[in-house]
């Protein structure tokens, strides 16, 4: 997520301290006086509550990520004092201090750096990760398409800030955000009731985890207090955003940063009983589909256990318990392999494959070529597809396709050598027929079996190869076929236990690669590294030499890449290493490996009713992807690999997609799926309400920066709005981080410089 020990978030945390700790002496427990006033209506506190909601709730999440259940616990301090430093903020904000008047070198510089500083952090905070954050809940909780969230958050923002212009529309506005903050304690409150265990266990690991030897021997009450006070900062204003209104006492104020801890508990609990993020959500049961990773499960059953010939001909031994009868016909199917068959032949001379004009043959437009390694050809990524032109002719053998490559520049037999690839293989259809059931005696066991067989085909029937050589070219099957069309069903994975998925629900996954990188690839001829054109891998610069025995000594290689004959390969920009000349150079490390970045996918979730016996006990996950069973690379260019490609590649079982705010929804299961839909509509509504206050947070330090401007501001803070939902929340947070403490380490330095001036008052 981000370093805990950078030197901005450890003076913040000291800076934080010394101000919160000089104020509630010198202000004689702000905190405590305000609780009297929580319930009377106040303007001020209505805007802060405005950037409690979603703030609250997703450093919650940061917080619990980085130090542990035990962050939480030490939410409560940081947010009492948090309350006295907006009442300070109250206190000084109702007339101009020396500083505010920004009289003096050091003044004016102070207040030009925090207005900067508060410019990045509301366009990084408040626009970028908002947007991110409420994209996220969004996706997950209503199904808004990120794409969709942007424009649309963005749109509300502008509508909303338009209303609240106006007396009566700011009123409304901040009544909007004060139900929904209620009605976000209410729904977690219920949830959380709802599984007294799980809330039992959440409270006790809090508390456990804030004060275990484990946690302080790791430094997690520092990391904690960090998280904690970067979140309520998230969630609240820093320094200039509580004035406090004249007619009203300052008191009114405090109570804003206890709620945010209010806030933070509850959803921490609600992450604490829901499903953990980081659990795998694919079972690591073996597949036993060939060539499948692991979790891996068919949705339609094998009817075959076995292959007899007879007077027959080919004839297949059917599984017992199957239910069909002897003497009747059952329409079936035989599954094609979408990576091809081997049933052409390369001419060399004419450059060019012929396929018998079978009637599963009569789309063949491309060939296709695998790699000779026996771990490659296993990997569709691997297989070169080439795109053909399709002639029919006729000789005395019969009449055939005569397939010749598009490209005039390709020479299928030369590029077979020199590439050591096999082939050649062509796409074919499925094979549809009806089948003929018979009764025979297993001579080895004298029990009686079930055989099924193809009777002989008509005169007119179209051409194609005889059961015996579906099953020789390698066809799956056969399947039951009712009505003679069935489409091949999609890839699935059993779902883990524990998964807590619902039927019918769209889940976002990710596919993360190990730590040390993906062992994919070959150092070719030409010194390069090859691997799959998958487009993941495309921007990736830094490839790995993974170390034979210490993994500390792994070493890493700027590289770039090219695409050249279906293959992405990498080289070395080092000029000191060449990956053709590692057995020489780097004696001691193995083949270069890739860290690609996190694979992002939907999957929907189904029952486990088609799956064959024996059944999963959980439900089934369908990888939402172009091909519905991994096709491999579909030619020259670029492609998405299907997730089945990943796993059998080495990333990492996927998990699910969800960083900050949306790991709440899953705790609200326990009020059904309309518990977690109000959830995220609920949280949708504070992400307007955080938006909204970041921007006239964005409006005030942009003025105090450029001395206007704030048109300017505006239109930057809706192009990060929509451009939001698209970026990679980590990558935020190293953005974010930065930018809030150093406008908060800047504006606390400010009010410790008018303590003086507080106590006069």
């Amino acid at each position: 997520m981000f370093d805990p020990t950078l030197g901005l978030l450890t003076l913040l945390v000291a800076v934080f301290v010394a101000a919160g700790l000089v104020v509630a002496a010198l202000g004689g427990a702000p905190q405590l006086r305000g609780l009297a006033e929580a319930l009377r209506p106040s303007r001020a506190r209505r805007r802060l509550l405005a950037g409690v909601g979603l703030g609250g709730v997703a450093g919650a999440v940061f917080a619990q990520a980085l130090g542990g259940p035990g962050a939480i616990a030490w939410w409560w301090p940081a947010g009492l004092l948090g309350g006295g430093l907006h009442w300070a903020e109250a206190q000084l904000g109702r007339d101009a201090s020396p500083l505010t008047r920004g009289s003096g070198r050091f003044g004016q510089v102070l207040k030009f750096l925090s207005a900067c500083a508060g410019v990045a952090a509301a366009l990084a905070v408040g626009a970028l990760l908002h947007a991110q954050q409420g994209a996220e809940v969004l996706r997950d909780g209503l199904g808004v398409a990120a794409w969709a969230a942007g424009p649309l958050l963005a749109a509300l923002v502008l509508g909303l800030g338009l209303v609240a212009r106006r007396p009566s529309g700011e009123r409304l506005a901040g009544a909007l955000v004060a139900v929904a903050l209620l009605a976000w304690v209410v729904l977690a409150l219920a949830a959380v009731l709802a599984a007294p265990g799980a809330l039992a266990a959440g409270l006790s690991a809090m508390v456990e985890g804030a004060w275990s030897g484990e946690a302080a021997l790791a430094g997690a009450l520092a990391a904690a207090t960090q998280a904690v006070f970067w979140s309520s900062f998230a969630a609240g204003p820093g320094l200039g955003g509580a004035a406090g209104e004249a007619d009203e006492p300052a008191e009114r104020v405090v109570t804003a940063a206890p709620l945010a801890a209010l806030v933070a508990t509850l959803a921490g609990l609600l992450v604490l009983a829901g499903a953990d993020p980081r659990a795998p959500v694919f079972s690591g049961e073996p597949s036993a589909l060939p060539d499948a990773p692991a979790g891996a499960v068919a949705l339609e059953r094998h009817l075959g256990v076995g292959l007899q010939p007879s007077d027959y001909g080919q004839t297949i031994v059917l599984a017992p318990g199957l239910g069909l009868e002897a003497g009747k016909r059952y329409d079936v199917v035989l599954r094609a392999d979408p990576r091809g068959h081997r049933a052409g032949e390369v001419i060399p001379g004419d450059n060019l494959v012929v396929v018998p004009t079978y009637a599963v043959a009569e789309d063949v437009d491309a060939v296709i070529l695998r790699d000779k390694d026996p771990a490659r050809a296993k990997n569709p990524g691997f297989d070169v597809h080439i795109a053909c032109t399709r002639e029919r002719v006729s000789t005395r053998v019969g009449e055939f396709w005569k397939l010749r490559p598009r490209d005039p520049n390709i020479n299928l037999y030369q590029l077979m050598r020199a590439r050591d690839l096999d082939g050649p293989f062509v796409p074919l259809r499925d094979y549809h027929f009806a089948a003929s059931v018979r009764a025979a005696v297993d001579l080895a066991t004298n029990q009686t079996q079930h055989l099924l067989y193809e009777e002989p085909r008509p005169a007119d029937a179209p051409a194609n190869p005889a059961l015996r050589e579906f099953i020789t070219l390698g066809y799956a099957g056969p399947y039951f076929d009712p009505g003679g069309a069935t489409e091949a069903p999609p890839l699935a994975f059993a779902a883990a236990p524990g998964s807590s998925l619902a039927i019918d629900q769209r889940v976002h996954l990710r596919l993360d690669a190990p730590a040390r990188g993906l062992e994919l690839g070959f150092v070719n001829r030409l010194g390069e590294l090859e691997v799959p054109p998958w487009d993941l891998l495309a921007g990736v610069t830094t490839a790995v030499l993974p170390h034979r025995d210490d993994p500390q000594r792994d070493v890493l290689v700027p590289v770039q890449s090219r695409l050249a004959f279906g293959r992405l390969r990498f080289a070395s920009t080092d000029p000191a290493i060449a990956f053709g000349d590692l057995a020489k150079t780097h004696p001691d490390h193995g083949v270069p490996r890739l860290v690609p970045p996190s694979h992002r996918f939907a999957a929907e979730v189904r029952a486990a009713t088609r799956v064959p016996e024996p059944r999963p006990s959980e439900s089934v996950l369908i990888p939402l992807h172009r091909d519905p069973r991994p096709a491999g690379n579909p030619g020259y260019s670029l492609y998405t690999p299907h997730p089945a490609e990943l796993l059998q590649a080495g990333m990492q079982a996927p998990v699910r997609d969800q960083f900050g705010a949306a790991q709440v929804l899953p705790g609200l299961g326990s009020l059904g799926r309309a518990g977690s839909s109000a959830g995220a509509l609920v949280l949708g509504l504070l992400t307007l309400a955080g938006l909204t206050f970041w921007l006239r947070c964005g409006r005030r330090f942009a003025a105090r920066c450029f001395g206007g401007g704030e048109i300017g501001a505006v239109l930057a803070f809706l192009v990060c709005v929509v451009a939001g939902p698209a970026c990679d929340p980590a990558a935020l947070l190293r953005v974010a981080v930065p930018a809030v403490g150093l406008c908060v380490v800047l504006g606390l330095t400010a009010l410790l410089l008018d303590v003086p001036r507080l106590r006069r008052r």
